[in-house]
């Protein structure tokens, strides 16, 4: 539930933990500027951290679990439901059902503004 910060170099501690979630930490991240810090929880929260503050900024709850059946390549949702296919060239993005947030850097990204989904999945080759 705390994330602690540690200089590579030394060793030693830098500044105080940042403490908030409920739960264990699964995922951390850092915004390429070293401005923030992203960090996912089995809370069901994601927080994004202020450095020089030391604060949450911003704190997302209530998120919609998901996850990469490895075997087969769909992605699942809530109550198992289907919601796409990975393809296997593809799959070394996704990570383990553990985690809450993935936020890639130079990763693939989906374009999901066309996707059918839900009852129309049917929908999505062209006749």
């Amino acid at each position: 539930s705390t994330v602690r910060l540690w200089d590579a170099g030394t060793g030693e501690p830098v500044g105080k933990p940042l403490q908030g979630h409920t739960e264990p930490v699964n995922s951390v991240s850092f915004l390429p500027d070293g401005t923030r810090i992203v960090t996912g929880s089995q809370d069901g929260t994601v927080r994004f951290w202020d450095m020089g503050t030391r604060q949450p900024s911003q704190h997302c709850a209530d998120l919609t679990p998901f996850f990469l059946d490895s075997d087969g390549g769909w992605v699942l949702g809530p109550k198992r439901q289907l919601l796409f296919w990975v393809p296997p060239a593809s799959r070394h993005a996704f990570y383990n059902p553990a985690t809450t947030l993935v936020i890639p850097r130079g990763g693939p990204e989906l374009d999901l503004s066309r996707m059918a989904h839900g009852l129309h999945w049917q929908q999505c080759r062209d006749e």
